[in-house]
């Protein structure tokens, strides 16, 4: 048995690290792919702090157990494991293993019934990391504010009033124990957020998160380099505000691209080591086909548990974990994003509405099309282009797996969503999106399926049934009725809410007097006459110009209305930068 055939009984014979982390434990004992470009990657570059958002499964907790090995300074060296590795062959990244306390935090598991409950997992969290490195807190380097913070800690009675210093004050009292900055990794810090954001106290997450993170990662005073990871590529200004600037590598970057995930050449090897190489064809179907910054990537998860089953084709990756934010998008879909998401499935690509950044946390569920950026960022659709000027890309799935992920994830959902409301998220989403004539058309059917004393409605109650049928909007407008605005009192005014990408709209009514007995042509003529008369009014009387001065999309409706029968003049889409 030569040398070759030796190596590949003894490659067969490895575990697969499937739900393993402890890269320690892998490196040693378990067939894994070198990832160690991504600690060269990182040294070479001058960003202090860098967050990785990929989607679930796809290694970012394996990687952070990387990293920690990898700086961390040890009584006995771990340099053999890295030997041999892609990061090994620089001399100065050689330099840099061993050199460094390392604070390492988890907060994947921090998700309580609410805000409090969810605060103590993340003190606990910490704690655990202060009991790690107790011995710093009796060096006499340590300064007093952190023993003090140490002891309060250790008493477990109670959440110290200053918590959201905690990580800055351990970061000090590592850097003056062992006079070096520490490296400082932080799995998952989006978790407890998403989790918050679906359940009622998102805003009360996000101020404690703003200072938490800062508290150590601000201006590296205290810190080598910060590494984060996350799911969700968010506004910068938002939660990740206070840790100047720190660089984001999204599934849209290039950089560090196939770090996360298998490349083709890994699978290979993979599918070879396990003696089945004729297999990369059905591999390639069922589980590439994600494109990160450009790069061809395979989801690792299900790879692993494709070959650990014996090769049979399924979709693994289905209910490995939840998606808080995509799930909550779901519960607030207008039945046309449904109907997209329907036709998206049948037809396998679709142009839409896609961000590479998301809004600021707090806002981004407000928006009525983030279920496709979500998508994207969460790792059930690949992006074939763009996006473009205006921000739409076109969509596809990654592959066979994900198709299946898909219809069970996405749209089964969508099919138990009660049908309640449809009609008028139809009615809102029509309104919004500059389509009048289904908006007419939708307030026809209500006046159609409604009693008969509507033919002879005056326009106060007409007024109040629009304004009844539009409170479904409150998620995403102020929505005020006759209230002074311009140089008179619009009928209806909606301003989108902070945050919520949406135009802004105005409502003028008019009813006009109609004999009895009357053509319908001549019906339709008086009806349209009264529609451009009330949509004239609304430019005459200014009742769009604060919006309008402040950068918002305005779109105008002028409605004519008799009994059941509806005109509406042409909304006029106003852009603004």
């Amino acid at each position: 048995m030569n040398n070759r055939t030796r190596h590949s009984a003894k490659a067969k014979r490895l575990p697969l690290p499937i739900g393993n982390s402890d890269w320690l434990h892998v490196v040693q004992h378990d067939w894994h792919a070198d990832k160690t470009q991504l600690i060269s990657g990182l040294l070479d570059r001058d960003a202090t702090v860098a967050l990785f958002t990929r989607p679930r499964r796809f290694g970012k907790t394996f990687a952070l157990e990387m990293l920690h090995t990898f700086f961390e300074k040890t009584e006995k060296s771990n340099a053999f494991l890295f030997k041999g590795t892609k990061v090994w062959q620089d001399a100065a990244h050689r330099a840099e293993q061993g050199k460094y306390p390392v604070l390492h935090i988890t907060l994947k598991d921090a998700k309580g019934s609410d805000w409090a409950e969810t605060r103590e997992m993340i003190v606990d969290a910490v704690r655990d990391e202060y009991d790690r490195h107790q011995a710093v807190f009796s060096d006499e380097k340590c300064i007093e504010t952190a023993r003090a913070f140490h002891r309060q800690l250790c008493l477990e009675q109670k959440t110290p009033r200053n918590f959201q210093r905690a990580i800055g004050i351990l970061a000090a009292a590592l850097h003056a124990h062992y006079g070096e900055k520490p490296v400082i990794l932080i799995d998952e810090y989006d978790s407890p957020i998403n989790w918050a954001a679906t359940r009622g106290f998102g805003e009360e997450s996000l101020q404690f998160f703003r200072n938490f993170l800062s508290s150590a990662l601000k201006d590296g005073k205290h810190c080598r380099l910060g590494v984060m990871t996350g799911i969700l590529r968010v506004a910068k200004e938002g939660v990740l505000s206070g840790l100047n600037n720190p660089k984001v590598y999204s599934v849209f970057d290039s950089d560090f691209s196939d770090c996360f995930g298998f490349t083709e050449d890994e699978v290979r090897d993979l599918l070879a080591t396990y003696g089945h190489p004729e297999k990369m064809d059905e591999a390639k179907a069922w589980y590439d086909g994600y494109c990160f910054g450009g790069c061809e990537i395979y989801n690792p998860w299900s790879l692993l548990n494709y070959v650990d089953d014996g090769f049979t084709p399924q979709p693994y990756w289905l209910d490995t974990s939840s998606n808080d934010l995509v799930a909550d998008a779901i519960s607030r879909m207008t039945p046309r994003r449904r109907e997209e998401l329907a036709d998206m499935f049948e037809k396998g690509e679709r142009k839409v509405p896609c961000a590479r950044e998301l809004g600021r946390y707090g806002t981004i569920q407000n928006d009525p099309e983030i279920i496709w950026s979500l998508l994207v960022h969460t790792g059930y659709l690949k992006v074939l282009s763009g996006p473009d000027e205006n921000s739409k890309a076109v969509l596809a799935f990654p592959n066979r797996e994900l198709k299946r992920v898909f219809r069970d994830d996405i749209l089964a959902p969508i099919k138990r969503t009660p049908a309640t409301g449809d009609d008028l998220y139809d009615l809102l989403d029509s309104l919004t999106s500059g389509d009048g004539e289904s908006f007419r058309k939708s307030v026809e059917r209500f006046l159609v399926s409604s009693a008969s004393y509507f033919d002879t409605a005056k326009e106060d109650f007409f007024h109040g049934l629009i304004l009844g049928l539009l409170a479904i909007g409150r998620d995403y407008f102020e929505i005020h009725s006759n209230r002074e605005e311009g140089d008179g009192r619009p009928d209806i005014l909606m301003k989108p809410l902070p945050g919520v990408p949406l135009p802004g709209v105005v409502l003028e009514f008019k009813s006009p007097k109609i004999p009895r007995r009357v053509s319908q042509k001549r019906r339709d003529a008086l009806l349209a006459a009264a529609a451009k008369k009330a949509r004239r009014q609304i430019d005459e009387k200014g009742y769009a110009t604060d919006m309008e001065s402040a950068g918002i999309t305005v779109l105008k409706y002028g409605i004519g209305f008799h009994g059941k029968h509806v005109a509406l003049a042409p909304a006029l889409r106003m852009e603004h930068q």
